[in-house]
């Protein structure tokens, strides 16, 4: 049974209204072991359940007379989606309570930011009531006009947190795993703690989010030699950065060196052997981050180039976030 609570009448009857009879299910990996089960929710249409990775609501797969439906994600507000696709949230029904009351025992900061991954943004109220009630302050960002709820946090985009920074002491981010609380640690330079509901665990990512700057700041120093760089471009709706690149590729070329456009639908590290000497992602950011390894070659965000080519400072290094994308 799955751990999420999703209304199926209220699907059945958006679809019912939007009169299709196809439907693909774009489902993202966490949830992809529950696709049949959605599947037998919903066998009165013809259902496909989608085999591709699903990297966000950034990331959507439409075809002709087919509907769309994408699970687990939130409809980013200033993406410009077509008509066949629809999103459902489905959010965590685990409750915080328990890792929240261990979070208090274990830190004594009085002001909290509280951050979430869409999946536990429902939690974020009861938490902010819970720390309240124990005479802590709460500050919850809105984020800017990538984001949905407030609090809500994308990988990215941390603005619900950046819009509070000033106000608090740390923050906690409601959800699992480390790139989220290690995106909102970089991005304000305050202490982050993950709040796992599912191991009840409280975890500093401090020494991870300093890790990666020192693994970022070495590819700076790499690609500082570069003579030759690929700029590596999305094509999905909500990662596409063209002007951006095509910003980036008139300032490497300001400074005497060659730049070549890569546009993909999926960045695949082991597809990059092309004939340059480092990369520049602007595609989901997370791909530099996360697959640093995979790639034969440094790959920089867009801000690292600038550290690179000497158009900022080392002191300027922030966390590339993506605020909007092309039209």
């Amino acid at each position: 049974m799955m751990p999420y609570k999703i209304d199926f009448q209220d699907l059945r009857h958006r679809i019912e209204k939007l009169g299709y009879s196809k439907i693909l299910l774009q489902l993202p990996e966490g949830m992809k072991i529950y696709a049949t089960e959605i599947a037998d929710e919903l066998s009165d249409y013809e259902v496909f359940i989608s085999a591709n990775p699903c990297y966000g609501s950034c990331d959507i797969e439409v075809y002709p007379d087919f509907l769309t439906i994408q699970f687990g994600h939130a409809e980013i507000p200033n993406i410009g989606y077509p008509d066949n696709i629809i999103f459902v949230e489905a959010f965590s029904t685990k409750d915080f309570k328990p890792v929240a009351e261990k979070f208090l025992e274990l830190c004594d900061a009085r002001r909290i930011g509280i951050v979430a991954s869409v999946q536990h943004v429902n939690a974020v109220q009861d938490v902010a009531s819970f720390f309240k009630s124990r005479g802590r302050e709460v500050f919850i960002g809105k984020g800017d006009a990538r984001i949905r709820y407030p609090g809500q946090v994308l990988g990215c985009n941390f603005s619900a947190a950046r819009e509070v920074n000033h106000e608090v002491d740390c923050f906690v981010f409601l959800g699992t795993g480390h790139f989220h609380a290690v995106g909102v640690s970089i991005a304000t330079g305050k202490k982050t703690y993950v709040l796992d509901p599912y191991t009840e665990s409280v975890e500093d990512v401090e020494k991870i989010a300093d890790r990666i700057i020192r693994q970022r700041f070495g590819l700076i120093v790499k690609a500082e030699e570069a003579d030759r760089f690929g700029i590596i471009v999305s094509s999905k709706i909500g990662q596409r950065r063209v002007r951006l690149a095509l910003a980036l590729k008139e300032m490497i070329e300001s400074t005497d060196r060659k730049a070549y456009m890569i546009m993909t639908d999926n960045v695949r590290p082991e597809n990059m052997y092309y004939d340059v000497d480092a990369y520049v992602n602007t595609a989901c950011p997370r791909l530099g981050y996360d697959d640093i390894s995979r790639f034969r070659k440094p790959v920089l965000t867009p801000i690292e180039l600038e550290i690179a080519l000497k158009f900022k400072l080392w002191e300027q290094y922030a966390f590339d976030e993506i605020v909007e994308v092309d039209k």
